[in-house]
């Protein structure tokens, strides 16, 4: 039988504490004024996007997903203060229409190097560092 002495309990309730403490502080939160939204894209790089437009969804808890006309995507993103960069993104490999296929390589190209965003009246406009850019509607 183990005895609980008032220190092993003293050491528990510390180790308790500590976990405790470490499992909050890696609770999700909402990473801008992006986290909750869903959108359209209406333009890549000034071009109007088909019939099969890709679509974004920012989710609270710094996850990106949606379509981007053919394929499936779904990754993670940091936005904050007009700053944004999206990693890890995965993907399904579907093949489709020559024009959707080029269409979605443009917008992928765009979301995989953006760096920033910004919310103008109703729309979003993100911006990868050689300039392109995807203009959004929200869905």
């Amino acid at each position: 039988m183990v005895r609980i002495t008032p220190r092993i309990l003293a050491v528990a309730c510390i180790a308790s504490g500590l976990i405790t403490a470490a499992c909050a502080s890696y609770a999700p939160t909402p990473s801008s004024d992006l986290a909750g939204t869903s959108w359209a894209v209406q333009s890549i790089d000034g071009q109007p996007t088909s019939s099969r437009s890709p679509s974004v969804a920012f989710a609270a808890e710094d996850r990106i997903s949606g379509v981007g006309g053919c394929n499936s995507f779904s990754g993670l993103y940091e936005a904050l203060n007009g700053a944004i960069s999206v990693r890890a993104l995965g993907r399904t490999e579907m093949a489709c229409e020559g024009g959707v296929m080029r269409q979605e390589d443009a917008f992928f190209a765009v979301l995989d190097s953006a760096e920033h965003y910004a919310r103008q009246q109703d729309r979003l406009v993100i911006t990868a560092g050689d300039g392109r850019a995807l203009v959004l509607a929200p869905l």
